[in-house]
């Protein structure tokens, strides 16, 4: 179970120590025979925040990648919901309607393809519908799929080991090409994940904007670890429909004015 569900493995252990620290608190075991077991595996930090600079280089380099992974790491920006959530994101789930009000589309994940099985309205900034209408109509995007990132036109888009690696390369080309002007030596981007962009959103969001914590958390769809505050926790619960989309809308003005590359 270590070897393929580290994580998980390591959770389990700290299940039944819980477990055995109440089976001695009622007397039930004189000690815990799992305090002296060491974790399964070992855990590493798995997400970092970018700053609002390499924010905005992510961005310029993902403009240069195409269909689909150009428009796919920019909506992944735009709005931080899990990777393999947009990658597979149908056209049946998406309310994009009209051009005059681009700010009131709606994307509706259901239960079975969220990570907490909970189905999730998605505001759409005016910008992520722009890109998501920009990708339904890119003539390299394949005719009659049902998915927005496809190249297949029967699966939804795959491959982002190597996809990665192509926007790490664009990435270190353009600061190759910044250091040439300036004289200076280029350095790769610290090692990152498409996962950190979910951090980023969090952090940035919460001290740039001033978004609520609680209002992040729910825009993340996570349950709300980020207090251990019983009303925090309550208020986590609720849809707040209305604080995200007000939220993503400043997270897209401010991404917009970071770059200068157009959507």
């Amino acid at each position: 179970h270590a070897l393929k569900a580290p994580i998980a493995a390591n959770r389990g252990l700290a299940y039944a120590r819980a477990f055995f620290n109440w089976c001695v608190g009622e007397a039930i075991l004189e000690a815990n025979p799992a305090v002296t077991i060491k974790k399964p595996s070992k855990e590493r930090q798995r997400s970092r925040c970018h700053s609002l600079d390499e924010l905005r280089e992510i961005w310029e380099a993902a403009g240069t990648l195409g269909y689909p992974f150009g428009p796919f790491y920019r909506l992944l920006i735009l709005i931080p919901m899990r990777r393999e959530e947009i990658a597979a994101m149908p056209l049946s789930e998406l309310d994009l309607g009209s051009d005059e009000a681009p700010g009131d589309a709606i994307w509706t994940l259901p239960a079975e393809r969220t990570k907490r099985e909970n189905a999730l309205r998605v505001p759409l900034s005016a910008a992520a519908r722009l890109i998501i209408k920009n990708t339904i109509a890119d003539p390299d995007r394949p005719e009659d799929c049902g998915f927005v990132f496809s190249v297949t036109g029967d699966t939804p888009v795959s491959g982002f080991t190597k996809a990665k690696r192509r926007l790490d390369a664009a990435i270190l080309a353009a600061r190759k090409k910044s250091a040439e002007s300036s004289g200076s030596k280029a350095v790769q981007m610290p090692h990152w994940t498409i996962h950190d962009l979910r951090t980023t959103f969090s952090t940035q969001a919460c001290d740039a904007l001033g978004i609520d914590m609680a209002v992040a958390d729910r825009i993340l769809n996570h349950v709300a670890t980020a207090t251990t505050s019983k009303i925090v926790r309550i208020y986590n619960q609720s849809e707040l429909f209305e604080p995200r989309k007000l939220a993503l809308a400043k997270w897209a003005e401010l991404v917009e004015r970071l770059n200068s590359s157009a959507i």
